[in-house]
């Protein structure tokens, strides 16, 4: 397993989303374009949960000893708890609300099968995370988990809408999860990966280090066909041996390796 790998798998995701809703129109705009303080559905609290649901069908032989399964059916959501609105977040969360608005008034009116407005909406969630890298959930649907408004003294009234997906492309894609790989915070790479010198014999390899300056520690993997020293290579009998230059960087290492080939002088 690599260093990133090891390093993006001690990943512990922390926080809420930012959700933005707007109505689907057969595209997905660009991230800059879409998560604008506009689109935004409002701010979130007690967080947010996506989930994923596949139904199998499994058909066995009478004796048991052959089995096979098939995916039939399956299902995705996006839900989240809404603390902040208005009746123009309940435009884009019920299907047949209608919102009119004059200076002093603005009114929702919810119900009505007949005004059902067919529309459906891109979802997306962002995580904000500095150090790990953000995390992007993107889905299309609409809200199948109604609306109940219940004011209570001292508490907020959360909404919590679900919406349920639908397929986002012709493959039949319900949800689509980003996430930005963790830079490397380092690395070493050689000058050559191959080289060639006679017993009794020296080459001089040059290691890069990311970020630059870094210690390099040299290694031979057999000292009696070829030492090194500070990246010295010395030919020491015929044969072949791996040189390996490495640095540590924030507590990982990494390496970079010539293989050395040693010949008899003339």
């Amino acid at each position: 397993m690599s260093h990133t790998q090891t390093k993006e798998l001690n990943k512990i995701q922390l926080g809420s989303m930012d959700f933005y809703v707007i109505e689907y129109t057969g595209t997905i705009p660009a991230d800059n374009v879409l998560e604008t303080e506009a689109n935004m559905i409002g701010r979130t609290k007690n967080g947010a949960t996506v989930t994923y649901q596949a139904t199998w069908n499994a058909v066995s032989s009478d004796d048991g000893k052959a089995k096979k399964r098939k995916l039939n059916a399956e299902t995705a959501t996006i839900g989240y708890g809404n603390i902040t609105w208005n009746a123009k977040t309940l435009e884009k969360l019920i299907a047949t609300a209608r919102v009119t608005e004059t200076a002093t008034k603005r009114t929702a009116k919810i119900g009505g099968v007949d005004n059902d407005n067919g529309k459906r909406y891109l979802i997306r969630g962002v995580h904000h995370d500095k150090i790990d890298g953000d995390i992007r959930i993107t889905g299309i649907g609409v809200n199948t988990g109604g609306w109940e408004f219940t004011p209570q003294p001292e508490n907020p009234s959360i909404l919590n809408p679900t919406f349920e997906l639908d397929p986002i492309d012709n493959e039949g894609t319900l949800l689509i999860y980003e996430e930005e790989v963790i830079a490397k915070s380092g690395g070493i790479s050689l000058d050559n990966s191959a080289l060639t010198i006679t017993v009794g014999s020296s080459a001089v390899l040059t290691a890069t280090t990311v970020p630059a300056g870094g210690t390099v520690t040299w290694a031979s993997s057999d000292s009696t066909k070829a030492t090194v020293a500070s990246g010295t290579v010395t030919g020491a009998a015929a044969g072949s041996t791996d040189i390996t230059a490495s640095v540590t960087v924030d507590g990982v290492e990494y390496s970079a390796v010539c293989a050395v080939t040693v010949v008899s002088g003339g």
